[in-house]
């Protein structure tokens, strides 16, 4: 039985799913793809994926609807002619919708993946906002975590570095590339004035002067909290900073705040839209590693 990955419509599930099918030996299919003149999105597979497992790659990346409901097409395309159906969104949208904030509002991620269920047996994802999300997928599924893998892509020099993560829900990252990199880690603390509103941050207990630091983080979406952090280690004596992030949004001219407040380098993966200044790792091959007991 043959695997076929059919890349998605826009660049960034092109380039994973070319590396994705390179990394399985398996056979690479592109889908026509247009627009009709009233906005609906239309695909036709040019291969034959009859009786064959078949892995579709789409990034849910800007415009994510438009994204979402080409996922949802080609998943439907394939439906009733391959043995298995497979998802992979290296980014997906609306993980961070993941409960009801405020009274009236939807769980988007919910939403979002019950219809995947609907097309498809098998879903993979880089670094979904919170794992437990993916129960609403109702199938089999696994959320990849990057960390170690781009560490060992990057080769850092263990000499005097630690790992920092923004706050201690994010804590599980941090121990576990500290874990690979044999060093310490640490998470920030926040607190907000009560009149001014201002926050400060600081390490819990971390001595950083003369360290290099790694944040890890899942998302950089404007970059508030890293430029903060950034700054607050700086003033205590860090020598470099690295931040390692799944998926960089970098929204609202992220990128040149972060590097003129003194971060050395980002590493992100390349689940999404790539920005001049940043370092990219193609999780390709991860999640073809990830796929390969799943396929076998």
């Amino acid at each position: 039985m043959k695997n076929i990955v059919i890349s998605g419509t826009n660049s960034v599930s092109e380039e994973i799913a070319k590396s994705l099918a390179n990394s399985l030996s398996a056979e690479l299919c592109k889908p026509i793809y247009k627009v009709f003149p009233d906005g609906e999105s239309y695909v036709r597979l040019p291969c034959n994926v009859n009786d064959s497992k078949v892995i579709v790659v789409q990034s849910l990346i800007n415009p994510q609807d438009k994204s979402i409901i080409e996922a949802i097409l080609l998943g439907d395309a394939i439906k009733e002619k391959a043995v298995d159906q497979i998802l992979v969104t290296p980014y997906l949208a609306y993980s961070r919708q993941d409960k009801i904030f405020l009274e009236g509002e939807p769980i988007s991620i919910r939403a979002i993946l019950k219809m995947f269920s609907e097309y498809y047996n098998f879903l993979a994802t880089i670094e979904i906002h919170k794992e437990d999300s993916l129960k609403f997928f109702n199938k089999n599924s696994i959320n990849i975590r990057p960390y170690t893998y781009m560490a060992e892509k990057i080769n850092f020099d263990n000499k005097n570095i630690a790992v920092l993560s923004p706050d201690i829900g994010a804590i599980e990252r941090a121990k576990i590339l500290s874990s690979y990199l044999n060093c310490e880690y640490d998470y920030f603390i926040k607190t907000r004035d009560r009149i001014t509103g201002e926050v400060t941050m600081q390490p819990k207990q971390l001595d950083v002067k003369g360290k290099d630091i790694i944040i890890v983080d899942d998302i950089i979406s404007t970059g508030g909290t890293i430029l903060k952090a950034t700054q607050i280690l700086k003033n205590q004596g860090a020598r470099n900073i690295y931040v390692i992030v799944s998926h960089a949004l970098l929204l609202e001219n992220a990128e040149e705040k972060l590097f003129s407040s003194g971060v050395n380098k980002i590493y992100a993966t390349n689940t999404l839209p790539k920005k001049n200044k940043v370092d990219y790792i193609d999780v390709g091959p991860l999640i073809a590693k990830n796929l390969s007991a799943y396929l076998n």
